[in-house]
């Protein structure tokens, strides 16, 4: 028991011996940019004030004293239960009593210093002194007063000089959406924000083989970026607080919407099961460095759960400092009700209907025979070799140089060839299922070499089939026993068609699945070149290739 005690009499001596505290200052304090030692004239700059307590097993009161040189006053607006100032003979003093925490912790503010007229340029000192108990502990700031370069210019060119008191940081303008680099976002039109639909997220998920939805991510990705565009003519360095909500045009009361990501953990998310009370707002902090013209490019994030559809007004708060600037601009909240939705029903309506009519495929193998299957799997093979081989190993390389318009290049593969292979194969076997057995096989061997098989792909060929039969047999071809050129134009055109609607849905799926975008033009683009135009002219090229492999088979 001895003993203990005197284990415990030895830990507390040596956490007395140990504490202590410490102080840390600056002036000019930069919040984005450290050691710079320049004030430049009639400017406000804050000052950091920042004490550590460590070991202390109980809390400490300390007092702080901040002698500032001839000339430069302490903004206390918004801050007078903090700070006292007063004036002994030609110093400017300013006060205050901490509570540090106990164990450890520390506290820190900002001290705004506002330069006055009439102050002598050159090399000045800020005393900052902190005191608790027995410990003391001082630093003397030193930093270099200088004229702002535009003001010294003018002055002695007989020009009056501009009264800098009627200036003051303000707001010139707010443009969203942007991307992340502050562009203006092509994609969407001004002053529209579009909220992705999470319903249907953990059903994405699991489609796309990504598991159970993370909702941090969801909720801490940005909806849109805004870009505010500052004027602060008198190069003071502040930091402020940016906040932005929505509300309502006719009442001017604040609407849930907007939130802010601050994650904690993944049960304390916004969105999850946050405070209820928050997360109708989007806030940050941010700088002023000195700079006339400053640009801010900041995240707006959005509560899934709580935003609504409609016609809104942004409100842009700035603050900071006693100080606060508002900006309201018309906003538009929509969600993307594309027909994304739509293209995915029709998807699992064919999976459906392939499954349905699977009996057929077996009977057609039935009607062509050993010899047929044969060729079909035949046709399958170099299908494969020749689309989807080159395809899977180049594609990425074309894509580097050509960008999203590689698809072009390989559409020739997707689009010629392979309708090419197709209608080859209906001219030589013109029965229901050969198509479709094709598709099958192509598929099974594509899975096999490269594991590309996934519920997507499963749907893509789905669509394929299901969309090139039912041209195939409204169209008329499987009644046909002989190719006319006429009818066999048609049938081309008729395929082309189908394939372009195919490219559409597979479109509109990767978009809906992958969270893509396609611009219209571009989704025209596709569906005229590598649906229309090079489909056409691969079945064409293929009723020729048929004809001229069934008299080599002597039918």
């Amino acid at each position: 028991m001895r003993i203990w005690i005197l284990v415990l009499l030895l830990l507390s001596y040596v956490q007395a011996a140990c504490a202590g505290m410490k102080l840390e200052a600056e002036y000019p304090y930069h919040l984005e940019r450290q050691g710079v030692h320049t004030v430049f004239e009639e400017s406000t700059v804050p000052l950091y004030v920042n004490i550590v307590n460590f070991n202390n097993p109980t809390p400490v009161e300390a007092e702080i004293k901040i002698t500032l040189p001839q000339g430069f006053m302490p903004v206390t607006e918004g801050t007078a239960d903090k700070w006292q100032v007063q004036k002994e003979q030609d110093k400017i003093i300013a006060t205050t009593r901490w509570s540090l925490p106990e164990d450890y912790g520390q506290t820190f503010d900002l001290l705004y210093i506002e330069s006055q007229e009439a102050v002598d340029f050159g090399e000045k000192q800020v005393l900052v002194e902190a005191s608790s108990g027995e410990w003391q502990e001082s630093k003397l700031l030193t930093f270099t007063y200088e004229a702002e370069q535009a003001a010294a210019a003018t002055i002695g060119k007989g020009k009056p000089k501009v009264d800098r008191k009627k200036f003051n940081w303000y707001i010139q303008s707010i443009t969203f959406p942007v991307d992340s680099l502050g562009l203006k976002d092509d994609r969407a039109e001004a002053g529209v924000i579009y909220v992705r639909d999470t319903s249907l997220e953990g059903f994405r998920n699991r489609m796309t083989g990504e598991g159970a939805t993370s909702w941090s991510s969801v909720f801490n990705h940005p909806a849109a970026h805004l870009l505010l565009e500052l004027r602060n003519p008198q190069s003071d360095v502040r930091v402020l607080k940016f906040k932005a909500e929505l509300v309502d045009k006719v009442t001017g009361e604040v609407k849930p919407g907007l939130c802010t990501a601050g994650k904690v953990d993944d049960d304390a998310e916004q969105g999850w099961h946050g405070n209820e009370e928050e997360g109708s707002e989007t806030t940050a902090l941010i700088s002023l460095d000195g700079n006339k013209a400053p640009r801010f490019i900041l995240p707006l994030y959005i509560d899934h759960l709580k935003i609504l559809e409609g016609e809104y007004n942004l409100r842009i708060t700035i603050s900071g400092n006693g100080q606060e600037k508002r900006y309201e601009a018309p906003v538009t909240i929509a969600k993307k009700h594309s027909i994304g939705l739509l293209a995915v029903g029709f998807a699992f309506a064919c999976l459906v209907l392939v499954i349905a009519f699977s009996y057929k495929i077996k009977n057609c193998i039935y009607i062509i025979g050993a010899k047929g299957a044969i060729t079909v799997a035949l046709f399958a093979a170099i299908a494969f070799g020749g689309i989807t081989l080159p395809t899977t190993i180049l594609g990425d390389l074309l894509h580097v140089f050509l960008g999203p318009f590689s698809g072009l290049v390989t559409g020739l593969l997707h689009g010629v060839l392979q309708y090419l292979l197709i209608v080859s194969l209906l001219v030589l076997y013109r029965t229901p299922g050969v198509l479709s057995l094709m598709f099958v096989v192509k598929f099974m061997l594509s899975c096999l070499m490269f594991g590309h098989f996934s519920p997507l792909g499963v749907l893509s060929c789905c669509v394929s089939m299901v969309v090139l039969e039912a041209t195939l047999y409204f169209g008329g071809f499987y009644k046909h026993t002989h190719s006319k050129e006429n009818f066999m134009l048609l049938m081309c055109v008729l395929l082309g068609l189908a394939d372009a609607f195919i490219t559409f849905i597979n479109l509109e799926q990767m978009m809906f699945f992958y969270r893509l975008y396609y611009a219209d033009w571009y989704l025209a683009l596709y569906m005229v070149i590598n649906g229309l135009l090079y489909s056409s002219i691969g079945s064409w090229l293929g009723n020729k290739t048929g004809l001229k492999l069934r008299q080599v088979m002597g039918e």
